[in-house]
This record gives structure tokens, C-alpha cells and sequence, in this order.
């Protein structure tokens, strides 16, 4: 499993519109990630927001999930449903901490 500490906003970026893989109790859900949203905060601070959109059905839990990228590897996300319809869900995760030395 991948440490995310290690993944920056940058990492995402580069991996929009590209699906993962959502391991859970039942069949696999495909989410694709379709927006990173960097946040202004100071210097010291990493902020962002990742925004993954997926099908209405199954609606996932808030909690964290076990995501698989083919370039990523296999790494534990806290994901919450922020919107959706009868043909989709978008999911969002929060990056708030502290930019390492």
C-alpha cells in the first residue's frame, strides 16, 4: 500500500481523467478523477481537493476507501458523495496539512 503523504496536488494533476479503482465489500466501482482544486493558503500550508465522479449506483459510503491507480499503486482515501443525479455521484477529498521541509 502507498503512503499518500507522499502525493502532492501535482500527482493528481497529472492523473485527470483517469479511473480508480474502488475496492470495497462487494463488486469494484470505477471512479474517474475529474477536477484537482488547489486552495491559496500560506506558504507552509498544502491545500487541495480532489473531485472523483462515479456512477449513481452503488453510492459509497463517507469513509475511507481503498483506491487502485495503475500508475499510483494501491493507497486508503477518505472520500464523502458532495453532489449528484440519476447518472452519477461526484465524490470529494480533502488535502489540508502542513507542507515538509
Amino acid at each position: 500500500m502507498v503512503d499518500i503523504s507522499t502525493f502532492h496536488s501535482n500527482t493528481f494533476s497529472g492523473q485527470l481523467n483517469t479511473d480508480f479503482t474502488v475496492q470495497g465489500n462487494g463488486s469494484p466501482t470505477t471512479l474517474q478523477l475529474v477536477e484537482v482544486v488547489e486552495k491559496q493558503t500560506p506558504a507552509s500550508v498544502e491545500s487541495f481537493s480532489l473531485h472523483f465522479q462515479g456512477p449513481a449506483a452503488p453510492h459509497l459510503p463517507q469513509q475511507i476507501h481503498t483506491l487502485q491507480h495503475e500508475k499510483l499503486g494501491t493507497f486508503q482515501i477518505f472520500l464523502t458523495a458532495v453532489e449528484g443525479n440519476q447518472q452519477s455521484i461526484t465524490y470529494e477529498a480533502v488535502f489540508h496539512r502542513l507542507r515538509q521541509s
